[in-house]
């Protein structure tokens, strides 16, 4: 590429020639890698050169192919005299800052600078031309710009004395770096929330370890526990309501075997859906509840609108229900109000677990699902809701959950929305959670 123009000897003349562009220009990058020049290098040394005889020998004037060589360069451009004052912009200067070329000439250089760094910038000049060398200006150092309209922006600036016989001047070469700080805080926001990943990945993996030595161990309690139940099933003598509130111990004590080895052991203990009906889940749950309820005198609303005939997992179902009751109930006060209702969404059935209690607080809303997470102090692990939402998603529902702590009308309620043939939405549930870890 070529251009008829003017070449500037060491002696200072000025030459009419053709001149030939290529990228040796930029330093000793190969050809094509111009790009990859250091910030405020090649460009600012031919620049010097440029400005070491404009200012020199005439200091108004420069040629038009030397005005259209400085306006191309991609930064902002200023040269300053030693009083401070401005002596030559380029035109990405004007774009950069706002101002006019004519505005600037003869201006305190302060006036691209916020004015709180005024006085302190007065003293770095200072120092500057006391000790004139090529170098990054503020380094280490967040350094700022000032635009026209008082709009500030960050900025980067390489600095470069020039040596002429009116005395030295400083070129400045400035860049804007708002996007680059938009990068690099989002660099440091994906950091921070990968590390917070890899410390709850640890801690989950370590809870595992432990978890799976607890599910053994209770195994073989439980196992002990169901023994007893039948040795004392054999007796002869006993009452009808004896025996049926046997009965239903052994089905509560493999119900909790199941919830162990699904909590504990990660592991679900009917690889199958089965046909059930969602109120007998909820009736035989909320019964689980009848004596904390007695105590606290808490009145029990269940609103059933259908009986929810679906293919599902009821073990599983049942531990959704208990933790989503347990914590209502926890929350209750003397004399609160729990209502329990099942509705039919078309191809979906709809819980409800709903209670008039403190309210959870907005920030701890989105917090709530998440592993260790508990607003229950030492009481609680943070594990319930955490496993909660793991078991409605892997069967394709989902579990949203509104709360309110304004006096008077406080309240917290929770939904799980399930599919009716809980079989077919598996694959898709299990999808889904893999998504979010992989996105996680």
């Amino acid at each position: 590429m070529g251009a008829r123009g003017w070449r500037i000897w060491d002696n200072g003349k000025m030459r009419a020639c053709d001149l030939r562009y290529t990228s040796c220009l930029f330093g000793n990058n190969s050809p094509g890698t111009a790009a990859r020049e250091p910030f405020g290098g090649s460009f600012v040394k031919l620049f010097r050169r440029l400005a070491t005889y404009i200012t020199s020998q005439h200091p108004q004037w420069a040629p038009p192919d030397f005005r259209d060589l400085l306006d191309s360069a991609p930064d902002a451009m200023v040269i300053v005299n030693g009083e401070g004052k401005i002596v030559v912009v380029n035109s990405q200067t004007e774009i950069l800052f706002g101002y006019g070329r004519q505005e600037l000439l003869g201006k305190p250089v302060e006036i691209l600078i916020p004015s709180r760094f005024n006085r302190q910038h007065a003293s770095h000049r200072a120092g500057f031309f006391a000790e004139p060398r090529v170098r990054p200006m503020g380094a280490g150092l967040e350094l700022f710009g000032k635009r026209k309209n008082g709009t500030e922006f960050p900025v980067e600036i390489s600095l470069s004395p020039l040596r002429t016989a009116q005395g030295t001047f400083v070129t400045s070469a400035i860049r804007d770096i708002t996007e680059r700080k938009k990068i690099d805080e989002q660099i440091n926001k994906l950091n921070s929330e990968l590390g917070e990943a890899v410390r709850r990945s640890e801690k989950l993996a370590a809870t595992g370890r432990l978890a799976a030595t607890i599910a053994h161990e209770i195994k073989n309690a439980l196992d002990t526990l169901l023994n007893l139940v039948y040795l004392i099933e054999q007796g002869p003598a006993l009452e009808p309501e004896m025996r049926q509130m046997l009965v239903e111990a052994r089905e509560e004590v493999s119900r909790i075997a199941v919830i162990t080895r699904n909590t504990l052991a990660l592991q679900r203990d009917t690889p199958f859906p089965v046909s059930l009906t969602l109120v007998e889940i909820v009736d035989g749950v909320c019964r689980m509840f009848e004596s904390p309820i007695a105590q606290k005198r808490i009145t029990l609303a269940r609103q059933y609108e259908t009986s929810g005939q679906m293919i599902g997992f009821p073990g599983e179902l049942r531990q959704v229900l208990t933790n989503l009751i347990a914590n209502a109930v926890d929350a209750l006060g003397e004399g609160g109000h729990l209502t329990v209702s099942v509705s039919d969404e078309g191809n979906m059935f709809r819980i409800g677990v709903a209670d008039d209690g403190p309210g959870i607080a907005t920030e701890n809303l989105e917090k709530i699902f998440e592993p260790f997470f508990t607003t229950k102090g030492e009481k609680g692990t943070g594990v319930g809701l955490w496993v909660t939402r793991g078991i409605v998603e892997e069967m394709g529902g989902r579990i949203e959950v509104a709360s309110s702590t304004r006096p008077g009308r406080s309240g917290t309620a929770f939904s799980v929305t399930l599919p009716r043939a809980q079989g077919q939405a598996i694959k898709a549930g299990r999808a889904e959670i893999q998504r979010k870890a992989s996105a996680g």
